[in-house]
């Protein structure tokens, strides 16, 4: 059997690897010709695969970073190669199921194990916490030994931690600007759709014959804010599926809301736009209920048994045990009539 010697020799099946690849157990038993080697000056080391996978478990670049460019370093397959090994190792412990051996010169049964650290991780990660475990325990070795190693392999770490760092802050960076490039984007999709919608709703209430909103008047500032409450609670689909549908404003409607000085008009415009777009029995914080027919109202004609339909909404509010509640007709043309505000009563409770 001829002894490898200090330097590993170069293999055409390898191509560029920057290690030695341990095929067969001839190999193994070369490779302990080496690590036992008493003319040996260099370091000895020994990368494993996790079970069932072919690569180190470790980046042999970070690894060279640490042991330093004149090392040796090998791999092998866990397996029946890594047991062949650990049988011919001075303290019969070698690399297994990812982790690594360093052997420093002069390896011999009667060395302390710390004099060649072997890193293990028995969560099976093997990163940042194994290279640092590397370098710690070959900084340890070389001070039992009294050797000063060819790099200090504490600084070398730290010197990749920091270019990890740095790395990924770059594609945490690179992934944040994407990420709001995406959101920008969105947010002007969303406002174009929205004057678009905006326009289409303008032109659909000129074509109905709509009087033109002035939003310098009472009346046509809530029916702008109305129609900003539908833009901006539903969303492009909610709005095709729900649109705003036609409505008028009773002559008295804004000036009893106008009389309520709790009110806030943004509730209210909210409340009307669902109403408007027929969102309000699937909202639980409209507690819609039937008004009590009217025997004095007035008969709508076009409505098929002329009867105008009346229902009162209420507005949830924390500070009044009786709520304000906005009144409309549903005519049987489909248009909304909001007609006044009104106090909610809840439906009293049968007697028993």
């Amino acid at each position: 059997m001829r002894p490898w010697g200090s330097k590993p020799p170069t293999s055409e099946s390898d191509g560029d690897r920057p290690y030695v690849v341990v095929k067969t157990h001839d190999d193994v038993a070369e490779l302990a010709g080496v690590v036992l080697d008493p003319a040996r000056k260099d370091l000895v080391v020994v990368l494993t695969s996790r079970q069932d996978e072919r690569e180190p478990s470790l980046d042999v670049e970070d690894v060279r970073a640490i042991v330093g460019p004149s090392a040796s370093i090998y791999f092998m397959l866990t397996g029946r190669l890594s047991l062949d090994l650990g049988e011919r190792a001075p303290d019969r412990r070698g690399p297994f199921n990812g982790s690594m051996r360093v052997w420093l010169p002069g390896a011999s049964v009667k060395g302390h194990p710390r004099e060649h650290p072997q890193v293990f991780d028995p969560t099976g990660e093997y990163g940042p916490r194994s290279l640092r475990q590397l370098a710690y325990g070959l900084r340890d070795a070389h001070m039992i030994r009294s050797m000063v190693p060819e790099v200090d392999p504490v600084a070398a770490h730290r010197s990749l931690e920091l270019i990890r760092v740095t790395e990924e802050a770059e594609m945490a960076k690179h992934d944040y600007e994407e990420r709001l490039t995406l959101m920008r984007k969105e947010r002007d999709e969303a406002l174009k759709t929205g004057r678009e919608a905006e326009r289409r709703l303008r032109v659909t209430q000129r074509d109905r014959g709509a009087p033109e909103v002035n939003a310098q008047d009472p009346e046509g500032a809530l029916m702008e804010l109305i129609l900003q409450r539908w833009l901006e609670t539903l969303s492009l689909e909610d709005r095709t599926q729900h649109p705003l549908g036609p409505y008028v404003l009773g002559h008295d409607f804004v000036r009893s809301a106008e009389g309520l000085s709790n009110l806030v008009r943004e509730r209210l415009a909210y409340v009307c736009a669902m109403i408007v777009c027929n969102r309000v029995e699937t909202l639980a914080a409209l507690a819609q209920s039937p008004l009590p027919p009217n025997p004095h109202a007035h008969r709508d004609h076009d409505s098929p048994d002329g009867k105008q339909l009346a229902w009162q909404c209420r507005l949830t509010r924390q500070d009044s045990q009786t709520p304000p509640a906005v009144r409309y007709l549903q005519l049987a043309n489909g248009t909304v009539e909001f007609t006044g505000m009104g106090v909610y009563k809840a439906p009293s409770k049968p007697r028993r």
